[in-house]
């Protein structure tokens, strides 16, 4: 019996507010593109403009990979966690153990284009692997004596 009442005392109110004539605010939306205001500020970042645009970079004390995606990639809406995995791949040298929390100073880094990034996703050998700088031979074994 409650129920009846609470939903029928709603309803009443809601008919009386709209026999009020109470105002109703309606938004308009301006398309997108219409204006400066709604440019895309990622169309001018040199990674989105050239999908072959690599860089380097020498890490310095205190400067973590965060800092770096920040300065390099900032702002290319490049999704940050696919950037970071590829950053240790291409450079195993340059962290502890492949532990992006653990970066080594005084290391140069290679920052990956766009197309090295996805050839990496897509599982594409790469021209460039700075992990291979030891002759090919960095991930075998060797034991040597009787």
């Amino acid at each position: 019996m409650r129920v009846h009442v609470l939903i029928g005392s709603i309803l009443v109110a809601a008919s009386l507010a709209a026999e009020a004539g109470e105002p109703i605010v309606v938004l308009k939306y301006g398309q997108r593109g219409a204006s400066q205001e709604y440019a895309d500020d990622t169309s001018n970042h040199p990674f989105r403009m050239d999908p072959n645009y690599q860089q380097s970079h020498k890490v310095m004390p205190d400067e973590t990979l965060g800092h770096i995606l920040q300065a390099y990639y900032g702002g290319s809406g490049l999704n940050m966690k696919f950037v970071e995995m590829a950053i240790v791949q291409f450079n195993k040298h340059a962290f502890v153990r492949g532990n992006p929390n653990f970066l080594y100073a005084d290391k140069t880094l290679h920052l990956p284009s766009v197309n090295q990034i996805q050839g990496l996703a897509l599982g594409k050998k790469e021209k460039f692997q700075q992990g291979e700088s030891y002759g090919g031979q960095q991930n075998e074994i060797f034991f040597f004596g009787g």
